[in-house]
């Protein structure tokens, strides 16, 4: 029963990037469609991660204070309620908000589910458990645009139908498997909300850890957003299908990976292992820096979505230790940082990549890892001593 309730977390963390990618796939069809530029539809992404993000900073200690099931119910509803709005849009507009309705949705599940992980598994195989977590969101990632590009051939508003009933299907699961599980609550008093978050973001060990956070996924976003069109320049040259197969190898090493990375972090720490981690992606950078053909850019990308993968293990796990009373808020606050470090990195990197080229996203990205890796130690100087501590359940 145990690993069905993780298994349940795993989808419901799978199925929030599957639909946030998988416009990636469709954009020639919705310019057709919607009679609009690609720019226009890829606006969708956006209008999908700003709701995503700002709700992500609440939800969590929305769970703290009134329920865990109840605020991830919600959420998997309008995320399904979202989708089939997608799919019954008849102008861009209208596709427009179905996606922020996604995007609302998708945020009242995600910090949540980072939080219930950390409820329902012991100190000693948490690590572990926020390895699969990440590879279940890497495979999101990766698989969104492939399935996609399947359902498409049938019709693009399939796709969404599609996503409402694995959306619906993963819900049911997870309520079957959380039936019978008890989470403390606080004393749902709505102050109560405003009064963690503020505890939350008055708490060092947490600043720091969400810088980091944050600080990881504006490196990893920056140097993926422009390889694309690096790649395509001369003298390398490659098509659109050549592209596409060479930035999946960091997806496919990611997913690989990131149980790795969590069998570490339970292994040498909680600490240890990020520095690991940030270590392959410095390294990364500089064999990009170097590569001049093909086959060395994706051994690179290898070492890059390996190192990425081996860093979110350990800071999903500090991310519930670190206020074990509050969870919900830690992981909010968390969570919401590094996927505002992922919305900014393309607007942040823009004018260096225009200006000096890559080689000015591998520098960008070598300084923020080594800025991470500083402020994850730093995380350890701040964070109380009770903080990490392996008991403090919160559920029956």
């Amino acid at each position: 029963m145990a690993d069905l309730k993780r298994l349940a977390v795993y989808l419901g963390s799978f199925i929030g990037p599957v639909s946030g990618n998988a416009v990636l796939a469709l954009v020639p069809t919705l310019k057709n469609e919607f009679n609009a530029s690609a720019p226009s539809v890829l606006l969708s992404i956006s209008f999908f991660m700003i709701p995503f993000a700002f709700f992500t900073l609440l939800s969590g200690t929305i769970s703290d204070v009134y329920d865990r099931k109840k605020t991830v119910a919600i959420g998997f509803s309008f995320y399904a309620i979202g989708s089939v709005m997608c799919a019954l849009s008849p102008n861009l507009a209208v596709f427009l908000f179905s996606r922020t309705v996604q995007g609302f949705g998708y945020g009242f599940v995600n910090p949540v589910l980072v939080a219930i992980l950390g409820d329902i598994v012991p100190y000693e195989e948490r690590g572990k458990a926020m390895g699969y977590l990440g590879a279940a969101t890497t495979a999101g990632i990766a698989l969104g645009p492939f399935i996609a590009g399947f359902i498409v051939l049938i019709s693009w508003r399939a796709v969404f139908v599609f996503i409402a009933i694995l959306v619906m299907c993963v819900a049911i699961f997870f309520d079957r498997q959380f039936r019978n599980v008890i989470f403390s609550k606080g004393s749902r008093a709505p102050r109560e909300i405003l009064r963690n978050l503020r505890k939350g973001m008055s708490d060092k060990g947490v600043f720091i850890l969400s810088a980091a956070g944050f600080l990881t996924f504006l490196g990893y976003i920056s140097t993926i957003s422009f390889m694309s069109d690096h790649l395509s320049l001369p003298p390398l040259g490659l098509s659109e299908s050549e592209i596409g197969t060479v930035m999946a190898t960091t997806g496919i090493a990611g997913i690989l990976a990131a149980p790795i990375g969590g069998k570490l972090t339970d292994k040498i720490g909680r600490f240890a292992t990020p520095t690991i981690g940030y270590t392959f992606v410095i390294f990364s950078m500089i064999m990009l820096n170097y590569a001049e053909s093909v086959y060395l850019i994706v051994a690179s990308l290898i070492v890059l979505g390996t190192g990425t993968a081996i860093v979110w293990a350990p800071l999903l796990t500090l991310s519930v230790e670190i206020r074990p009373a509050q969870r919900g808020t830690t992981s909010s606050l968390f969570n919401g940082a590094r996927f505002f470090g992922y919305s900014l990195a393309p607007l942040v990197a823009a004018p260096m990549y225009i200006a000096n080229g890559i080689e000015a996203i591998y520098i960008f990205t070598i300084v923020l890892a080594v800025l991470a890796t500083i402020a994850v130690w730093f995380v350890r100087l701040f964070a109380k001593a009770t903080s990490l501590d392996p008991s403090a359940p919160r559920s029956q």
